[in-house]
């Protein structure tokens, strides 16, 4: 904050200075000498403290750059990611939370998961907007390295239950599908072209599902059901009008296949299915939501498979 000293005293009625404090006399003419005094500002000039509000008021420095699918934010995709497959690098906490205690939750994370553990630095809470791209970083921003997706042979050869998606751009719908899909311990498979990839809002989405579950990027996905079903899964495509999914077997190894919400099942896609399943509805609304649509499939699967 700014303080004023005391100006100079103008004598009031005589020639004299009055002494100042210690016996020293001023010079005549009530001026002060020259050069600054220790505390107060230059000779001649206002006197001034330092003032903390004009620090505020200057901008935060930009922070370094870190390639956008490097990071993540979140509390659940940080925590998951710690204990999921790829390296927590540094976390970035704003400073209240810290002082309500999230680095330490970050470092009994690490501890619980068996990592090492991560760079953890207080910011301002700006500074994680910047970072994250998004007012959505629940006070936390990770980086991280980036995001590995399986083969599709390993894919066919370590699950019997996958979720195929069609053409699915919207991250929302892709993190709560990979949600479902990593609940019902199936794989994902997703188009490499024309449809989301994992992302920083697949994850947020995901609630740090991601994290676990086995993601196949394939350049084509009529070529991948095909290779799929010479090794020995069925491919079961959904579509409004088809047959209730219920009546299908899906206890042997399964593909569920899901398009995107406004335009369904791309023509070639629904031709390789084995069949086509639907899910029925007493609505007016003649459409769920693909994650909703998803969870509905895979744990029909499950529920037979575990009555099996």
């Amino acid at each position: 904050m700014v303080v004023g000293g005391r100006g100079p005293i103008s004598g009031a009625g005589s020639d004299r200075a009055p002494a100042a404090r210690g016996g020293r006399r001023r010079p005549p003419g009530g001026s002060r000498p020259a050069g600054p005094a220790a505390g107060r500002g230059p000779a001649g000039g206002p006197s001034h403290r330092h003032d903390r509000r004009q620090d505020e008021a200057r901008p935060l420095p930009t922070p370094k750059p870190v390639a956008a699918e490097n990071l993540i934010y979140g509390v659940n995709p940080v925590r998951e990611a710690l204990r999921g497959r790829r390296r927590v690098r540094v976390v970035w906490i704003s400073a209240e939370a810290a002082a309500r205690g999230l680095d330490r939750s970050v470092r009994e994370w690490s501890r619980a998961a068996g990592v090492a553990e991560p760079r953890i630095v207080a910011v301002p809470v700006e500074d994680l907007v910047v970072r994250g791209g998004t007012l959505d970083h629940q006070s936390i921003v990770a980086e991280v390295e980036p995001y590995t997706y399986v083969a599709d042979d390993v894919l066919l050869r370590e699950h019997t239950l996958l979720l195929a998606l069609d053409r699915v751009q919207d991250p929302q719908n892709l993190g709560a599908a990979l949600r479902c899909a990593e609940a019902a311990g199936a794989g994902v498979v997703i188009p490499r072209h024309r449809a989301a990839s994992v992302t920083p809002a697949v994850v947020k989405a995901s609630a740090g599902a991601s994290e676990h579950v086995a993601v196949a990027q394939v350049r084509n996905l009529a070529d991948f059901l095909e290779e799929a079903q010479g090794a020995g899964f069925w491919v079961y495509g959904a579509a409004m009008d088809a047959p209730v999914y219920y009546a299908s077997d899906f206890i042997g190894p399964t593909v569920f296949v899901l398009g995107s919400e406004g335009e369904g099942l791309g023509r070639r896609v629904a031709s390789v299915c084995d069949a086509l399943v639907g899910i029925p509805q007493a609505g007016r609304i003649q459409s769920l939501n693909v994650s909703v649509a998803a969870g509905v499939l895979l744990f029909e699967a499950m529920r037979q498979r575990a009555s099996a």
